[in-house]
């Protein structure tokens, strides 16, 4: 797994929500892994516009600076591309949650649907 420099760390969380987006699934693409914050009785969750929705980053760094305020005891988890599929896909469409890739600092990042993300990553998957 690659590295992280705080100098990238910086700038890339000084990008618009859009443009952390192309990166975190380029990133998730690269890497077949996302990661989210959980603790022992929940995955974390966020509501915007009325909707639950489930916060996911590119890398650990980056979901570790969201383990503050009400996710202050959640743990960072990775969750490979194969496990999401299994595991976390049928949760999200069971719920109807929505997906708020690469939130910072307690502001909500790119908010897209199951749908909207699975087309995204399939199509930076091709490229490998």
């Amino acid at each position: 797994m690659k590295k992280i420099s705080q100098k990238e760390i910086d700038s890339v969380m000084a990008l618009p929500p859009f443009d952390r987006y192309q990166y975190a699934i380029k990133w998730i693409a690269d890497g077949e892994a996302l990661y989210i914050l959980m603790n022992e009785a929940a995955l974390a969750l966020e509501e915007v516009d009325d909707h639950k929705v489930i916060p996911i980053w590119s890398a650990a760094e980056y979901a570790a600076l969201s383990k503050n305020g009400d996710w202050a005891d959640f743990e960072v988890t990775a969750v490979s591309l194969e496990e999401f599929e299994v595991d976390y896909i049928p949760l999200i469409v069971e719920n109807n949650y929505l997906l708020d890739v690469f939130s910072v600092g307690g502001k909500a990042g790119f908010v897209v649907t199951l749908g909207e993300f699975l087309r995204d990553l399939d199509d930076e998957l091709s490229n490998y």
